[in-house]
């Protein structure tokens, strides 16, 4: 998700505090890396945002290659099928999208990816499949951020919101609970940590298999007191 700047500089994406909560060395090593939104989340987002149940493909790969005129042509296979998997998914309605929310007091920012002002509920946009049951846990974290943003930014106090998981066509409802708020407190703190220099600790259930970083990450290990005072 592409998000706009903040106002001081020294706020922090949502997108970052997801990226500290999958994994702070991760983040820590990528953290200077240009983001983009990839083309297959913008293909999703506008699937989502398609109003008709059964959207014109060509028409809707016109609007894709205008929003990114570098979006890969092979693509175009992905965006089939996210329409077909969608063909019979009811379609969450909206009244506004790409909504900027911020909160001051806890220094995060983003984009709302829809709003329905009649419902006064949120919906998420993600390109990657629906677990067997519920959300990820990283989507849970990712709403509870928007909640706290929206409620401060706009003092709209909201429960929950969708999921939309665009390529298995599912959509679920989430309410964010305390264990979630909690662990998005832990990953603001570990982003601010991360973001001030600080290496953090290799996470118990890190997600090393296919990272970018597995080298540096193993290279770039903590030196412990024990290690410097009994160098031979």
């Amino acid at each position: 998700m592409t998000e706009s700047n903040n106002k001081t500089g020294d706020a922090i994406p949502i997108s970052s505090l997801i990226q500290a909560y999958r994994c702070p060395r991760r983040f820590y090593f990528s953290r200077h890396d240009t983001i983009q939104a990839s083309g297959k989340y913008i293909i999703c987002k506008q699937v989502s945002l398609c109003k008709d149940q059964k959207p014109d493909e060509d028409t809707l790969w016109d609007e894709i290659s205008l929003i990114d005129p570098g979006v890969a042509a092979d693509l175009r296979e992905y965006l089939s099928l996210c329409l077909e998997m969608n063909s019979h998914t009811p379609r969450i309605n909206y009244t506004d999208c790409d909504i900027p929310v911020n909160s001051d007091r806890y220094g995060i920012y983003g984009l709302v990816d829809k709003y329905d002002s009649s419902e006064k509920i949120i919906s998420i946009v993600r390109n990657s499949g629906a677990p067997e049951f519920g959300c990820w846990s990283d989507d849970r974290v990712r709403l509870a951020a928007y909640l706290l943003c929206l409620k401060e930014s706009a003092g709209l106090d909201i429960a929950g919101g969708y999921i939309e998981y665009i390529p298995d066509g599912i959509v679920r409802y989430c309410e964010p609970q305390p264990r979630d708020r909690r662990r998005m407190l832990q990953a603001l703190r570990m982003a601010q940590k991360v973001l001030k220099g600080d290496l953090p600790e290799k996470p118990v259930h890190a997600p090393c298999k296919n990272c970018l970083y597995t080298d540096q990450c193993n290279q770039d290990k903590p030196r412990t007191l024990s290690s410097i005072l009994f160098k031979k």
